[in-house]
């Protein structure tokens, strides 16, 4: 089906492909002889005693249901007169019970009903009352206080009386052996979950409702402790779950969202998954999808028939295969926006299309336009393209493309014609906004400069055309009307130069003078644009800029032996200025020398080490140090497992042999750690003296593999370890019919970090296949980072001067009993400041220094924050194997920043100065540059992720892929830890936490804090903070909610007189892991805890195992119990 080619490039629909479309459309579903009343009636006969409803408040069966329910709608029949289907009952429920017995009551009553979801303010529940002029309304008592019956609506908040119920909200009904569920995990607002509850009850089904606190960060533990088999689910709540942690769903549909490919080739296989799209205003379609991922129309249900007409004339049929908007005809389409007949008219085509009449004029009478944009795709599926409004995101900013238009032609001449489109240039560097204009003057240049210049002072930056296009003719198309497909494949196909050709002479001005070039140079390099592109009065943040292109900035500015600093960049943000700023012809020293020059010997640092068995010796980062301390303690934090599930067998000894060769490449993962004297080394022992461990194991018969993988992880979390074991090692899974692999890999956190799992998964995969493998030893990265940090001890030092760590919850000692277990996640849109010069990061950051002060009750605060690292100007750091990472501390004074422009000034800049000087350890950083205990860790931490792991390609395509997984122990890390990412158009926040030391109720209050000031940034940026910020009464736990260890009696603390042996053993221990100076520290005595003198966590671990060489098996928790030397003597006096 080629279709017509007609000379405006357009294909029109042929008469086969008509014809094709009107057979796949040739019948309406039957109009449904029964209402939903009479349907539930006939099921309750069937499911008399049948559970019907589990929600939080208690269960129902369908007799229940139907008696509350009938009597709560001839309540309404008695209290009301001249009832007509077009009457309106709003609800206000919470999900419970209750909820469902409205629902249920209303439609017995012949009414019609609306839910509201109480979450929403109370004004805005208000205004939708006042589009349809309710005479009763049903609401939960505790909500009814938020809606007014001035206007004669009758409140009715007591209907558990009215029903005559005693036990429903009392005494729970329990249910057992349920064969079936179906959880609305969605808003009752929301018409998915109108539609699921019905389609259940219905069918005589068991509708599941979850409490808030698990819909919200729990769904997988529900799913599977209420054995639920069906569900509906969007995309994001479905992101946040892996099929192997639901394993008893059989049936799932995807709807409310577009769904993602990658979403479905992942559930496909694992269950019988549906793709619903509409489920509001009657429409309807439901697309069965195969266990290969694919659509067929004979797996296509729909309420009705879907026509996809020209996107600019809904007279004409679009050919099969290209995109269209997409009319919904059918019997259950809903009748009209309730007292909008401007929306109405919009909607629907009330009389029949010109295609129509040719056909079949008597049946097509009404068709709505759902808005969308869409396909027949392959044998008639209907595939969602997008939407056919003009709506549009650009660097995170939504706008009307009407609204652009609109301000410049109030700038223009009457007789201009003109439009605004997103266009992605060839060789461009991603989408801009692009104005096209017709019937300028001759001199359009200084035309378009004129209007740039007016709309700049008009409208907010990022509605300002980066280019402008002279259109000398207008393309239309058959209705008249600007072609705009046209018009943004000609700009698609222009280079970049030519579409801002028209405003590159004012605005930008041509550096003249060599440093104004090299900048100029250094910039187009930097941010991959044209470097005719970049004017001296160019900003490097309305470029595009972010913190990454500062920190590639200066070491690209270094190679060119330009002298540039943070500061430079933050304070001189033009071209012009920033030149200026820069020192050029630095003379940049070679590291290299002093590289070499250091060495340690093995038998001072680890004299039970073999030296012929050694390679290198460097020293450790702290992030190092800090994952081998977490690892060491019971809860084994840090110590990941990583799991490559294949779909089909490999080659046992070619993995065997690659695994063994990851190890011998990759000098870190046959490393070894060792403490001596308050440092800590990372010893890299020869190939032949690592200890390869590769295990095979096979599941037994009815076994699943993932329990076999998830048992094997389990045990090995169990076993004892102790400073200077092997970290790595191999375990693969075979299934009973070898069908299928597990390969596990047990790895520290000390040995990769997130930006290098791609470096280990395609080292594994070349050297299965034997491909060449390029290496960058982590050691050389280690070597390039201490040198880095040399002069940063003066930067912290100042930073960090009068300030103390911002604790949620007080702490006299290390932590280390509260791992964190739980997490709230949600899902926001992406706040983007760049076009005021403000990076992702930053925002991120400066909403959470506020939080932490409401938290706290004080205006200046200090957090943790992840930084990557890899900005160290070193070749090739982006493939090192290793963890590159650190912690770095972030002061913020409130009080001295007036506006919130100025906080985030304030926040860029500190953050940005911190990352030059990031690279000195978090511990030194403690020790060396604060007047903080030395054992003081981050209460709280941030880890901002600027990139998306699910962009990175899974290994081992060769053998169809694998999936790849990261298991990671709980452990105690800290009080509180945001996470956040940037996935798509939205930032995803996860806020972990201790269900030990707080309440889930307590942690949801701070992550909603937190995105309210989040989302509020771009609308307040010159408002005043203290005018602006949202309420929060939720302060931090005054009281320590984590116990203290029980205190040793003061008798207790003596040693017994023949305990020399053991002091001396004690005080040999404390020589060689704290160094022969230690009775040097202010204050010592043996009651001193070994954490005052060296606050590295790595401390206990390494004291314990030089007493378990002696024949003490001391743990690290319990080094950290009796943490003086006359506490540790006094217990390995117990054991004597």
């Amino acid at each position: 089906m080629g279709g017509i080619l007609p000379e405006d490039g357009r294909r029109r629909i042929t008469q086969e492909e008509e014809d094709q479309i009107w057979s796949w459309n040739d019948r309406l579903p039957p109009t449904p002889d029964q209402t939903i009343t009479q349907v539930f009636s006939a099921q309750v006969a069937r499911s008399h005693d049948a559970p019907a409803v589990d929600a939080p408040d208690g269960t129902l069966t369908y007799a229940q249901l139907d008696t509350y329910s009938t009597r709560l709608a001839l309540h309404l029949r008695s209290i009301l007169n001249d009832i007509s289907p077009d009457e309106i009952v709003p609800i206000c429920f919470d999900k419970s019970t209750w909820l469902i017995v409205c629902m249920m009551a209303v439609s017995k009553a012949g009414m019609a009903y609306t839910t509201l979801d109480p979450g929403n303010p109370a004004e805005r529940l208000n205004a939708c009352l006042s589009t349809i002029t309710p005479r009763v309304m049903l609401v939960e008592e505790t909500f009814s206080g938020m809606f007014s019956s001035d206007a004669g609506m009758k409140i009715l908040g007591n209907v558990p009386e009215i029903c005559n119920v005693n036990d429903v909200s009392g005494k729970k009904t329990e249910v057992v052996d349920l064969p079936v569920g179906l959880p609305s995990h969605l808003a009752y607002a929301f018409a998915a979950s109108v539609v699921t509850t019905l389609k259940t009850l219905c069918n005589g089904g068991l509708l599941v409702l979850p409490p808030e606190k698990e819909r919200m960060g729990g769904i997988a533990n529900f799913i599977t402790r209420k054995g639920i088999t069906r569900t509906f689910l969007t995309p994001t709540l479905l992101n946040l779950l892996k099929p192997e942690e639901v394993a008893c769903l059989q049936f799932l549909t995807v709807g409310g969202e577009a769904v993602p490919q990658r979403l479905i080739d992942i559930w496909a296989p694992r269950l019988s998954l549906v793709e619903a799209i509409g489920m509001t205003e009657g429409v309807g379609i439901a697309n069965m999808i195969d266990t290969s991922g694919k659509k067929c129309r004979a797996r296509q249900f729909m309420t009705g028939c879907a026509w996809i007409v020209d996107q600019d004339d809904a007279d004409t049929l679009a050919p099969i295969g290209v995109t269209g908007e997409l009319l919904f005809e059918g019997p259950a389409l809903f009748q009209g926006y309730r007292n909008n007949p401007e929306a109405n008219a919009k909607a629907f085509i009330q009389k029949p299309p010109k295609w129509a009449k040719q056909r079949k004029e008597g049946r097509l009478r009404a068709l709505f336009r759902t808005g969308d944009l869409a396909k027949y795709v392959e044998d008639g599926v209907v595939q969602i393209v997008g939407r056919a409004d003009t709506r549009v995101k650009l660097h995170g900013q939504r706008f009307e493309l009407g609204e652009v238009e609109k301000s410049m032609l109030d700038c223009l001449p009457l007789d201009v014609t003109v439009a605004a489109e997103i266009v992605e240039p060839a060789g461009g560097n991603g989408p801009m906004l692009v104005a096209f204009i017709h019937g300028l003057s001759a001199d359009f240049s200084h035309e378009a400069k004129q209007l740039r210049a007016r709309l700049a002072a008009t409208v907010p930056d990022y509605m300002v055309p980066r280019g402008i296009v002279d259109l000398k003719d207008r393309p239309l198309n058959p209705s008249g009307k600007l072609d705009r497909k046209i018009l943004r494949q000609r700009a698609a196909e222009m280079p970049l130069m030519e579409l801002v050709k028209h405003i590159n002479s004012s605005d930008k001005v041509a550096p003249v003078t060599s440093q104004e070039k090299t900048m100029s140079r250094l910039w187009a390099k930097v941010l991959g644009l044209p470097v005719e592109f970049i004017g001296l009065n160019d900003d490097f943040f309305y470029l595009g800029a972010d913190s990454l292109h500062c920190i590639k900035l200066i070491a690209e500015a270094r190679r060119e032996q330009v002298g540039l600093s943070i500061e430079d960049i933050l304070q001189h943000r033009s071209l012009q200025a920033m030149s200026g700023a820069a020192a050029f012809g630095v003379q940049i020293q070679s590291t290299k020398p002093e590289i070499e020059d250091r060495t340690y010997a093995i038998d001072a640092i680890a004299p039970d080490v073999a030296p012929e068995s050694v390679e290198d010796v460097a020293l450790a980062t702290d992030w190092q140090a800090w994952c081998i301390a977490q690892g060491l303690l019971k809860s084994h934090g840090w110590h990941d497992y990583m799991m490559f599930k294949f779909p089909k067998a490999l080659d046992i000894e070619k993995l065997r042999n690659a695994c063994q060769q990851l190890i011998d490449r990759h000098g870190l993962l046959r490393t070894m750690f060792v403490v001596k004297a308050r440092q800590t080394f990372q010893v890299i022992m020869k190939s032949k003296a690592y200890p390869f461990s590769f295990t095979v194991k096979q599941s037994s018969d009815g076994q699943n593999v993932d329990e076999v993988v998830k048992e094997t992880i389990q045990q090995d979390i169990k076993r004892r370890t102790q400073l200077g074991d092997p970290l790595v090692n191999f375990t693969l899974v075979q299934g009973t019919t070898e069908n299928t692999h597990q390969l596990i890999l047990r790895i520290s956190h000390a040995q990769y970090d997130a930006l290098s799992l791609n470096k280990l998964w395609r080292s594994l995969e070349a050297l299965y296949f034997a491909k060449p493998l390029e290496v960058v030893p982590f050691t050389k990265f280690c070597s390039e980072a201490s040198l880095a940090s040399k002069a940063s001890e003066f930067f912290w030092k100042e930073a960090l001067a009068n300030t103390s760590m911002s604790e949620v919850i007080p702490h006299t000692h290390p932590s280390v009993d509260y791992p964190i277990n739980r997490a709230v996640k949600t899902s926001v849109p992406l706040v983007d400041l760049k076009a005021s010069g403000y990076t992702s990061a930053t925002t991120v950051l400066a909403s959470w220094s506020v939080v932490l002060s409401k938290l706290t009750g004080h205006d200046s605060v200090v957090f943790g924050y992840i930084i990557s690292g890899r900005h160290l100007p070193m070749a090739n750091i982006a493939d090192v194997l290793g963890p590159c990472m650190n912690i770095l501390p972030l002061p913020i004074d409130i009080a001295s920043t007036s506006q919130t422009s100025s906080l985030l000034n304030s926040v860029q800049s500190n953050y940005l100065k911190s990352l030059q000087h990031g690279h000195l350890g978090h511990y030194r950083i403690i020790e060396s540059c604060t007047s903080w205990p030395r054992w003081t860790r981050f209460s709280t931490v941030v880890n901002h992720l600027g990139f998306e792991m699910s962009d990175v390609e899974p290994p081992f395509s060769e053998l169809g892929g694998c999936e790849f997984s990261v298991y990671e122990p709980e452990h105690d890390k800290a009080d509180l830890w945001l996470q956040t990412s940037a996935c798509g158009d939205d930032l995803e926040i996860e806020l972990r936490y201790s269900a030990e030391a707080f309440s889930e109720d307590w942690v949801k209050a701070v992550l909603d804090y937190f995105v309210s000031v989040y989302q509020q940034l771009p609308t307040v940026l010159e408002s005043q903070l203290s005018e602006t910020l949202p309420q929060f009464s939720v302060a931090a736990p005054q009281d320590s909610l984590i116990n203290a260890p029980q205190p040793i009696k003061e008798s207790s603390k003596s040693p017994p007189g023949n305990s020399s042996d053991l002091e001396k053993m004690v005080l040999s221990a404390w020589d060689s892991v704290l160094g022969s100076d230690f009775r040097s520290h202010p204050g010592f005595t043996y009651l001193t805890p070994f954490y005052e003198i060296w606050g590295n966590g790595i401390a206990a671990a390494a004291l314990a195992c030089e007493y378990s060489k002696k024949g003490f098996p001391m743990s690290s928790e319990e080094m950290l119990r009796y943490p003086s030397i006359a506490e540790t003597i006094a217990k390995l006096s117990s054991w004597t």
